[in-house]
């Protein structure tokens, strides 16, 4: 028997530009981190199975999270390459509906930096002391609505021409993004969150719903200063910005959701067993 455990991952601003759609010929960037939630995969005499901490289908980086934790159970590869392999066989099987982002924060672990070229990724590692008083500002909710990212992201895909100068600024906000958590200007962040979801809302349809966005309008009005769908839209989970005298305002104001509590993590995916 060998177990894996890989973390689930929380996107910030860039998403939706680690697409090779979007890539290829202009450049992706992606600020985000994991957190202590996880997806675990069992293998024993050729068979596997899988559980999540957290639903699936929520905005998480579920399937790439199990899709490297069954690498990791599999082969001993380093964590970089397991990433890239699942990044292939995502690809490949969804036809491309499907960023870049994920397989490798799953896989890597931590809050990263992370700029998508034609030819590869370039990584920078953002350490847990920095990105501390980002954590204490975050809150996550399950708003209890599910959905097929792959079906959001083909009507995305479909549109990106349309969306370049929307796509363009959502990548810069990246290093806006890195420039407040080096500066500890937690405002400024949850400011470019606020901003970042809705420029996101404009690249499709199906993006938010009438439910997510009186969510979001409940939260602000709480007293958050920023906040986003989380994945590709649709429904899932959702984070929130706020300052922490805050919170309990947000908590009650939305209390029909669950709110979870997370941590950073640092470790990526693992061996946790192995008999």
């Amino acid at each position: 028997m060998i177990i894996s455990r890989t973390p689930l991952r929380i996107s910030f601003l860039g998403g939706g530009t680690d697409y090779p759609q979007w890539y290829i010929e202009h450049e992706g960037a992606v600020l985000g981190t994991t957190i202590d939630k996880y997806c675990y995969v069992m293998l024993h005499d050729g068979r596997s199975w899988r559980t999540f901490d957290l639903p699936t289908k929520a905005g998480l980086g579920s399937s790439s999270a199990y899709t490297v934790g069954l690498l990791r159970v599999c082969t001993e590869l380093p964590k970089e390459t397991i990433a890239k392999i699942a990044t292939v066989w995502e690809q490949d099987k969804l036809g491309g509906n499907i960023g870049s982002q994920d397989q490798y924060l799953c896989s890597m672990g931590g809050s990263r930096l992370l700029r998508f070229f034609e030819h590869g990724i370039k990584d920078m590692s953002i350490s847990l002391k920095l990105m501390e008083p980002l954590q204490e500002h975050l809150m996550l909710f399950d708003t209890h609505q599910y959905r097929l990212a792959g079906d959001v992201v083909a009507h995305q895909l479909a549109e990106m021409k349309k969306h370049k100068k929307l796509l363009t600024r959502m990548a810069e906000m990246v290093a806006e993004g890195l420039q407040a958590i080096m500066e500890a200007n937690m405002t400024a962040f949850g400011q470019l969150l606020h901003e970042s979801w809705q420029m996101k809302r404009q690249l499709s349809k199906h993006v938010s719903t009438p439910a997510i966005d009186s969510i979001y309008e409940a939260g602000m009005k709480a007293g958050a200063i920023g906040g986003k769908l989380l994945g590709a839209g649709g429904g899932g989970f959702i984070i929130f910005f706020a300052e922490p005298d805050k919170q309990e305002a947000i908590r009650q104001a939305l209390s029909e959701l669950t709110y979870v509590s997370c941590k950073f993590e640092q470790e990526g995916t693992k061996v946790i067993y192995h008999d």
